[in-house]
């Protein structure tokens, strides 16, 4: 018994080395961090709030073991993704029933901003009807004139266009509170959402309140979606991150927890380390499955069976991003090889993930 319990300690020892050492050689912070007791969490599921990221919002992370898997996974598509994404929603609605003003708001004042094609795989809207919560429903549909694939630079985030709106919905005279789920990665798709519903809303009489954001969620990101909100004349702001607040990349695309960023090093050949925001629980737990420079969320539309466009559905591109995520683990890959980091810590996670993949895109063409 002793000897289990010393081999027991020798092996958490050895993992706390492994985490400062990444938390060091990639700027991790992990010192951001108050766990919270919400009740209600499923067994393994966990909310901190984060200080020293935002002055003047409320900033939280949810670390449910379904989040880890589709950001460190990027095989798990199709029904899979929903399944899991369903389960870490209902963590997410009782999170944001604790800590947001959701039920002050009520039905006629609290709005949900469906933001297609991909928003809706997050499953929030399900999760808190579920629950019991009623609200209203608007639907936007913005899109980059240009091919947005890895790439939300300057230039392409300058052509954003929405291409399919319905507001009819919004409610007249009242204050409200809009929920909006989604990948914030550059935060310029929400800037243009966000702005059409309280140009919509204003005619209607009614003004911005609250804003409520839950999905993987960048630095960057955030920060653009926190100063859009106070110009459009939101008072309060809450962000829920999915795992942790990532850290964002060159190409203002890949959002990954920490590692090399692969579209840095494409344009300059030079190794740039990243890290983010999480609890060191979090990155603890996902050391031993993520891959450095990996995105957490892929490209989030592909990665479902079927999206919904405000017209009808349409295939969301499951081969395309299984594609893509092996191009993108093998480039990780070459870069990373030489860093004693990789080869110690990550490679084999890489090798599973990329046979995990390869299998997906054999079944999928079976």
């Amino acid at each position: 018994m002793s000897g289990g319990l010393e081999g027991l300690k020798l092996a958490r020892v050895q993992g706390q080395a492994v985490l400062d050492r990444l938390v060091d050689e990639f700027g991790i912070r992990v010192d951001l961090t108050e766990r919270l007791g919400i009740p209600g969490l499923r067994p393994g599921s966990r909310v901190y709030r984060v200080k020293g990221v935002s002055r003047s919002s409320q900033v939280y992370i949810l670390d449910a073991p379904e989040l880890k898997d589709v950001a460190c996974h990027p095989h798990i598509v199709g029904d899979e993704l929903i399944a899991l994404m369903e389960r870490a929603a209902l963590d997410a609605s009782r999170v944001l029933l604790e800590l947001t003003p959701i039920k002050e708001a009520g039905e006629d004042a609290l709005v949900f901003e469906h933001i297609l094609r991909a928003a809706p795989g997050y499953r929030l809207h399900a999760a808190l009807q579920s629950l019991g919560i009623r609200f209203r429903e608007v639907w936007v549909r913005p899109r980059y004139k240009l091919p947005s694939y890895r790439d939300h630079d300057e230039e392409a985030t300058k052509e954003i266009e929405i291409i399919y709106e319905d507001f009819s919905q919004l409610p007249e005279g009242v204050e409200l509170t809009v929920l909006k789920p989604d990948t914030e990665a550059s935060g310029k798709t929400a800037e243009a959402s966000l702005r059409r519903l309280v140009e919509e809303a204003e005619k209607r009489g009614s003004n911005p309140r609250d804003l409520i954001i839950y999905g993987f969620i960048s630095e960057p990101g955030l920060r653009v979606v926190e100063e859009t909100a106070r110009r459009l004349g939101f008072k309060q702001i809450y962000f829920l991150a999915a795992g942790d607040v990532t850290a964002l990349c060159h190409n203002m695309y890949d959002m990954p927890l920490y590692g090399p960023d692969e579209s840095y090093y494409s344009e300059h050949h030079e190794l740039k380390r990243l890290g983010g925001v999480a609890d060191h629980e979090t990155l603890e737990r996902y050391i031993p499955e993520f891959i450095p420079g990996a995105d957490q969320p892929g490209d989030w539309s592909a990665r479902q069976k079927l999206v919904y466009t405000g017209t009808g559905y349409e295939p969301g591109g499951i081969e395309k991003h299984l594609k893509n995520s092996i191009e993108l683990i093998e480039r990780l890959w070459s870069i990373s090889k030489p860093e004693p980091w990789f080869m110690e810590f990550h490679e084999e996670a890489a090798k599973r993930e990329l046979e995990l993949l390869r299998m997906k895109l054999a079944e999928l063409k079976a």
